[in-house]
């Protein structure tokens, strides 16, 4: 039985390994895992903006202000003023951003079924289900006040 303080050790175990695998297989694209993110959403939601990105990627701002500048330098991208507010700039995949991101699916797709292992198709999805219900629960003890008084 798993002691119930050991389940984020293994989250984060599970994270980290995770991360460090991408990242290795995706530099043969000359990407890091944070930056494949980025074009997986672009794919997915032309036309974001850089808060749009940050947002969907769990990134800064800041960050992805930087990451978005790679991107843009590898070609991967490119940035328009939106036709809404100028001052805004939506970003899209270019033809050489599209073909690297369908070579990174394919290796982060091989990752992710090395990874799930033996697990059938329900017991992954009851998996998955956990992790979201997991994840639920501790975004809503963000908002609850600090108990005050000794305990």
């Amino acid at each position: 039985m798993v002691q119930e303080n050991a389940v984020g050790y293994l989250v984060k175990r599970v994270q980290l390994a995770l991360r460090a695998t991408l990242d290795s297989a995706l530099a043969s694209q000359g990407l890091t895992t944070a930056q494949y993110a980025v074009l997986y959403h672009l794919a997915h939601s032309p036309g974001a903006s850089n808060a749009q990105l940050a947002r969907l990627s769990f990134l800064t701002p800041q960050t992805m202000i930087r990451l978005v500048r790679s991107l843009e330098r590898k070609q991967f991208l490119v940035r328009r003023p939106s036709p809404r507010d100028p001052h805004v700039l939506e970003a899209s995949l270019t033809s050489r951003g599209t073909r690297v991101l369908r070579t990174a699916q394919r290796q982060v797709d091989a990752i992710h079924k090395r990874m799930l292992g033996n697990l059938s198709g329900s017991e992954a999805e009851q998996l998955a289900t956990w992790l979201a219900y997991l994840a639920e629960r501790l975004e809503g003890l963000r908002s609850f006040p600090a108990k005050s008084g000794g305990a």
